[in-house]
């Protein structure tokens, strides 16, 4: 069963690798606001602690060895440790390391033991500074608490206090303790078990890609084992002679049915320094500046470098709106003013339909019927001229109405007949816009203008027109007027549907 376990682990650890090794791109492995660096690996070294049957004080190690005490300290765990921040808040980690274990115990057992280890596991970590203190304080800190599951490979052995004389080892067994051969064949295999290690780690960012830091880690094995001792009670029965055993007094324990006696499963732990490796390249950190922490947007948008999520929330490079003063509103306001409008544009004096700025004749009598280049043309001959299916020239003329009348006065009756006849014999088309002076609310007017078009609209559809499809109508009220509304004359001018001819 332990060689099915041992596949198990060793396939998940390699398909972690094998994820991490293929997911891993230095530049851009973090989609947000903007692209940052994920990936960290570290090594660390520092004393291990065990705890369990064989430990002679609960806080503190013995370290003296004489006759009847041996020396729990001089222990060390070396580990390496490949970190992936998922996001500010949450990562994973996946360590791999070894060390050594000491213990002793005077009363009941008269017992020392050794331990050499290996470990494996991986953690979710859960980023408590972000958590507590937020984003932009201590920047330069990170605290982590972590948790997860892993293997253990061990190979223990007891020893008699004072003799020396071995008693156990950790792949010891009551069926085994008297066949010494049996015994020396198992002396250099390890134990596996499972392992709970849960941890806090801090750090501080020395550099941008370098992070000095702790780790301190309490490991919870699935054996009593681990000391080559499964704990029992005062009447636990000790075997006096040769060898030295202690039999299990306890029962079977339900996982996997690891063996357990009256006591707590062995735990071990230790306290590491650390040095972290941020992986990516081009790595940016935050600066203070005037006294605050500062991003570098500029950086940012000019793709020279990435900041890495282990310090920094995605919310923060979001660009804050910048708030301008009244004078930068108004240099930017000068800056983009449109080039000022020639005023001819505006203005037609003759009211020809042509505005001044493009008008060869700017002082053609009233209700003349002018080309697009504002210059009188007999219009009647001009239809009498036009020949069936010819394109016309653009010919401008204005129909003029009475104060809040849409009724069409009869001295336009013959211009506007000529127009049938002009359409009916050629391609034209016809563009009538409507106006009012500004005596009147601007819905009132827009509405007023609408009726006078469609009455020309209507005339002409009644005095012959074969094509009504081929009139485009437009109603501006008075928000285009051609003179000045604060004049009879003006006002005269302004009420009235534009006409214009094209090909």
């Amino acid at each position: 069963m332990k060689k099915v376990f041992l596949l198990i682990t060793f396939l998940l650890l390699g398909s972690c690798l094998l994820e991490a090794q293929a997911q891993y791109n230095p530049k851009a492995p973090y989609e947000g606001p903007y692209k940052m660096n994920t990936w960290s690996v570290s090594a660390y070294v520092g004393p291990s602690q065990f705890y369990g049957d064989l430990r002679e004080y609960d806080f503190w190690p013995v370290g003296i060895n004489n006759f009847d005490s041996r020396s729990e300290r001089g222990t060390m765990h070396v580990g390496l440790s490949l970190g992936k921040q998922l996001t500010y808040l949450f990562g994973a980690r996946l360590d791999v390391g070894g060390g050594n274990l000491k213990g002793m115990k005077r009363r009941i057992y008269q017992s020392y033991f050794n331990a050499n280890y290996f470990q494996a596991d991986v953690a979710g970590t859960v980023n408590i500074k972000g958590l507590l203190f937020g984003p932009t304080k201590m920047k330069r800190w990170k605290m982590d608490i972590y948790g997860g599951a892993g293997q253990i490979w061990f190979r223990s052995t007891a020893y008699s206090l004072g003799s020396g004389r071995l008693q156990r080892r950790s792949d010891d067994s009551p069926t085994l303790r008297n066949n010494t051969t049996e015994l020396n064949k198992k002396a250099s295999a390890y134990t596996q078990e499972w392992v709970i290690p849960v941890g806090f780690t801090t750090s501080y960012e020395l550099t941008k890609s370098l992070d000095l830091g702790i780790d301190f880690r309490l490991n919870n094995v699935n054996t009593e084992k681990l000391d080559a001792t499964v704990g029992g009670d005062p009447s636990a029965i000790y075997d006096g002679g040769e060898g030295g055993r202690l039999y299990e007094g306890g029962t079977a324990n339900s996982f996997l049915g690891t063996p357990k006696g009256n006591s707590a499963l062995d735990k071990y732990g230790f306290f590491a320094v650390s040095l972290t490796y941020k992986l990516g390249k081009n790595p940016l950190r935050v600066e203070k500046k005037n006294g605050k922490w500062a991003y570098n947007f500029n950086a940012l948008d000019a793709g020279k470098g990435f900041y890495h999520l282990r310090y920094t929330d995605p919310k923060l490079l979001v660009k804050p709106p910048k708030i301008l003063s009244l004078a930068e509103i108004d240099s930017i306001a000068k800056a983009n003013k449109p080039k000022d409008i020639d005023p001819r544009l505006l203005i037609d004096t003759d009211n020809d339909g042509v505005s001044d700025y493009f008008d060869k004749e700017p002082n053609t009598p009233a209700g003349s019927i002018v080309t697009g280049a504002g210059q009188k043309i007999d219009f009647d001959k001009y239809v009498k001229d036009a020949l069936p299916g010819m394109a016309c020239a653009e010919i401008f003329a204005n129909v003029l109405f009475d104060t809040d009348k849409a009724i069409i006065k009869p001295e336009f009756y013959d211009l506007l007949n000529k127009v049938v006849e002009l359409m009916n014999k050629t391609q034209c088309r016809l563009q009538m816009a409507g106006h009012a002076d500004r005596r009147a609310s601007d819905r009132y007017n827009v509405a007023l203008s609408e009726r006078r078009v469609n009455a020309v609209k209507q005339y002409l559809s009644q005095a012959g027109l074969k094509d009504p499809n081929r009139i485009l109508v437009d109603a501006y009220g008075s928000f285009k007027p051609i003179a000045d509304n604060g004049t009879v004359e003006g006002l005269k001018k302004n009420r009235r549907v534009e006409l214009k001819l094209m090909p």
